[in-house]
């Protein structure tokens, strides 16, 4: 019978992660949020004019807050749609 050498001193193979290659150095120190926890000044706002607005068309006399919340939220990474 004869024995097959299987190289065991090398080191354990590491898969090859070409999209890591492909990923800005800036984003990997960036902290991933949860859109729950970002911009709530905002969302407060939009929501308290939503709620207790008097006028006809509540959604169009709030349309600067709801404005200012999607910025806020594009600044984060998040893209509502509108």
């Amino acid at each position: 019978m004869s024995a097959t050498a299987v190289n065991t001193s090398s080191s354990p193979m590491q898969p090859n992660n070409l999209a890591a290659d492909l990923k800005p150095q800036g984003q990997e120190a960036a902290p991933k949020v949860k859109p729950c926890c970002v911009c709530k000044d905002e969302k407060s706002a939009r929501d308290e004019c939503m709620l207790f607005s008097n006028a006809a068309d509540p959604q169009d006399a709030c349309k600067d807050l709801v404005g200012q919340y999607r910025m806020c939220m594009r600044g984060y990474g998040f893209n509502l749609a509108g």
